[in-house]
């Protein structure tokens, strides 16, 4: 399974990322990045590398995480066909068998993650220096985009200008619904 979020990313603005629930089996939670219009490649290949170890992470973990799960239900089946209980004792037997057994594995996977944080050291600077230098330009773009979709309708200042468009005639008032839904997204956020 994909772990990274596929759905569009619209609404996010520069910089900001959306974090879902944990997933049931490998505990990690997905992530959707914003995705500039006008991302630059070593943007991209930075954006691209944190997906890839987010699914990376979430293979792994859903991975382990099933083992443990069928290799407890399985000891504790047959904890209880021989004694005819499982107590958290015996299971912390299972758990020191669990950990010798797959230390190996956890090994190697750390040794991964090191390598791969600090391969990616480089094209995260990178990458940040380039949104540096076009931070600006792109904050005024996203803001303008969101502004005329109506995202900011409903805060102080904006519905302060807004009332005073209305009195003047010149501002258009939303519909009902859309306005509803727009209310409950800002508070979804906070």
């Amino acid at each position: 399974m994909n772990n990274v979020h596929q759905g569009p990313t619209d609404t996010l603005l520069p910089g900001q990322f959306l974090v879902g629930a944990p997933h049931p089996v490998s505990n990690i939670r997905p992530i959707a990045f914003y995705i500039a219009s006008d991302e630059t490649p070593s943007e991209r290949t930075y954006r691209l590398m944190r997906e890839e170890a987010a699914s990376t992470d979430h293979s792994f973990w859903a991975d382990n995480n099933t083992r443990f799960e069928r290799g407890r239900i399985e000891f504790e089946r047959t904890r209880i066909d021989r004694t005819g209980s499982c107590t958290l004792d015996d299971l912390s037997v299972y758990f020191q068998e669990y950990q010798n057994e797959s230390y190996e594995r956890h090994v190697e996977y750390n040794k991964y993650v090191w390598k791969r944080n600090w391969r990616m050291v480089w094209p995260g600077i990178r990458a940040w220096v380039d949104e540096v230098r076009r931070r600006g330009r792109r904050r005024e773009f996203a803001v303008a985009r969101h502004a005329e979709q109506g995202y900011f309708f409903g805060r102080e200042g904006v519905e302060k200008d807004r009332a005073k468009d209305v009195k003047d005639g010149s501002a258009p008032q939303p519909s009902q619904p859309e306005a509803n839904r727009r209310d409950e997204k800002i508070r979804s956020y906070y």
